[in-house]
């Protein structure tokens, strides 16, 4: 509450992204903190691969107001999840894969999440990068991206 008085100053929205290996690892979690916090410049940041990888529900994303989720980060990752916390780190933090190249249900997040919420990408690509060019990257990227959103509709 008093990060996002300071915040609220300076037009800023505080968001929680839960993730595994912390102690807020589920957006029930994190509901709790920004409920608790009373202020509106409070949120929940969904990030597909850590929100498959606690194995959140998606159903339960319609208990929380709209509000509680300004944007979303998208990526995407192999189905099968990390029986290890090196393993786990490693694919959030350096070996993403783009949007429809893994096997997390990322239609299911987005009709999950409030309709035309900002959608950011967070795919680190470690060693894809040390071949290809930003440029090159993020096209492919964009690509993968709106062939997923074209998917929904």
């Amino acid at each position: 509450a008093a990060l996002c008085e300071i915040a609220a100053g300076f037009g800023i929205q505080c968001n929680i992204e839960p993730t595994p290996w912390t102690e807020i690892s589920t957006v029930a979690g994190a509901a709790r903190v920004v409920q608790a916090s009373g202020r509106n410049n409070a949120g929940v940041l969904v990030d597909s691969i850590h929100f498959d990888r606690v194995q959140d529900d998606v159903a339960a994303l319609a208990a929380y107001p709209a509000a509680y989720f300004p944007f979303m980060q998208l990526c995407d990752a192999p189905a099968e999840r990390p029986t290890d916390m090196e393993t786990l780190l490693h694919q959030a933090r350096a070996e993403r894969m783009m949007p429809g190249d893994g096997g997390i249900d990322l239609r299911a997040q987005l009709r999950g999440l409030p309709p035309g919420i900002p959608i950011a990408l967070e795919i680190p690509m470690l060693s894809w990068a040390k071949t290809a060019p930003a440029v090159v990257r993020a096209k492919a990227m964009r690509e993968k991206t709106l062939a997923l959103l074209a998917s929904l509709e």
